[in-house]
């Protein structure tokens, strides 16, 4: 998820949580809509993603700034983004 450039930028992770009892469950997170920028003609990284996957297999995304309402067995699934390259690809 990390962009492209001389120096490629790092890649984000992805955390899975399991509610094992009913939860709510808040996020305040950034670079969700907006991409973390490249520097000296890198490349952006990728964007990163909130969301839920329920126990019936639905996933509802969510945005950077949000709450749920999560039943035993969903799962919280926040993907962090990537950071943007530094210096001209290639």
């Amino acid at each position: 998820s990390g962009g492209s450039g001389h120096y490629r930028g790092g890649d984000g992770i992805i955390r899975r949580l399991r509610f094992n009892e009913p939860m709510t469950v808040t996020t305040l997170s950034s670079h969700r809509r907006v991409s973390p920028h490249g520097a000296c003609g890198g490349d952006d990284g990728l964007p990163g993603e909130n969301g839920v996957e329920r126990a019936n297999g639905l996933f509802e995304r969510l945005s950077g700034n949000d709450q749920s309402e999560l039943s035993e067995g969903d799962v919280f699934v926040i993907k962090t983004p990537g950071g943007g390259g530094y210096g001209a690809p290639g």
